[in-house]
């Protein structure tokens, strides 16, 4: 099958499954009730790891909101961080509404302050089995990377615990994530607040056929009471620092999942031979047009 051909198999498919119900709305948070925290399935709780979650809840600090203040942590390489996520079978169009600021600013006061929308690969692992190189993630935030009062966006890929990630800069305040998944391909999106047209800020393309990912919100923070100093997984990953002091808040006005419009069979060899979001040549403007808004 030739690229046109491919294209316009998703296409007609994307147009028949478009009218479907939406099977992942159960799974959406306005973040208006207190009660709803009850329904996250929390990274630390379910495997294992110490809570490196500094102070969150629902409607008390910000109406209508969630405010999730992370301890000094990341999610980079082996290290973990907090993180609420439901598990989706199958392709997903995740959006959020997320503003990340600092306590008494609109910017984080320290570096690597960030939060957002993740995908993960389940890989059964836990605190109690734990080993390295096996973390397989996708992700967009925004706040503040390596330098102090910038505010960016961060999307970032880890194969195997090895990461690589793009830092650009972008406008403080609430602003749109987006991930999607379609077969093998995952594609990150972001939007102003204010701004109608969705940006596409990076894709990725693995050989992941793993039905489940874990899918939800993170946040991460440093701080300047945490000395720098060679990397060990395992020991930091199973402490967490009380003292240290961060200044980083995540707010989350709502989340929303649902399937995306663009659909791919789900077999292998189609995924490797046929799914268009893989192609380098494919413009933004033809993925925008596939996901929709």
């Amino acid at each position: 099958m030739n690229a046109a051909k491919s294209l316009l198999a998703l296409a007609l498919l994307a147009a028949s499954t478009a009218t479907r119900a939406n099977d992942l709305a159960s799974l959406d948070d306005e973040f208006d009730r207190r009660d709803t925290l009850g329904a996250w399935r929390v990274f630390h709780q379910e495997f294992g790891w110490p809570d490196k979650i500094k102070h969150w809840d629902v409607g008390r600090t910000t109406e209508g909101a969630l405010n999730l203040q992370p301890h000094h942590s990341a999610w980079v390489r082996d290290l973990n961080a907090p993180f609420l996520f439901q598990v989706v079978r199958g392709d997903f169009d995740v959006r959020a509404r997320v503003r990340v600021r600092g306590e008494k600013s609109d910017i984080p006061g320290g570096t690597w302050s960030l939060g957002g929308l993740m995908a993960r690969v389940p890989n059964g692992a836990s605190a109690a089995n734990w080993q390295p190189r096996r973390e397989n993630w996708h992700f967009l935030t925004t706040g503040v990377g390596h330098v102090r009062g910038e505010q960016m966006t961060e999307s970032k890929g880890t194969y195997n615990s090895y990461s690589s990630l793009k830092l650009r800069p972008f406008p403080a305040g609430w602003v749109e994530l987006r991930l999607v998944r379609v077969g093998m391909s995952l594609v990150a999106l972001q939007r102003a607040g204010g701004e109608s047209q969705w940006q596409v800020r990076d894709r990725w393309y693995r050989m992941e056929n793993q039905p489940d990912m874990q899918v939800g919100l993170i946040a991460y923070t440093t701080s300047d009471d945490v000395p720098g100093g060679p990397e060990n997984a395992e020991v930091i990953n199973r402490g967490t620092n009380n003292d240290a002091r961060t200044d980083m808040v995540l707010e989350v006005d709502w989340i929303r999942f649902s399937r995306p419009a663009l659909r791919a069979e789900n077999d292998w060899y189609r995924q490797v031979r046929a799914n268009p979001l893989a192609d380098p040549g494919v413009t933004d403007a033809q993925i925008l047009a596939w996901l929709g808004d």
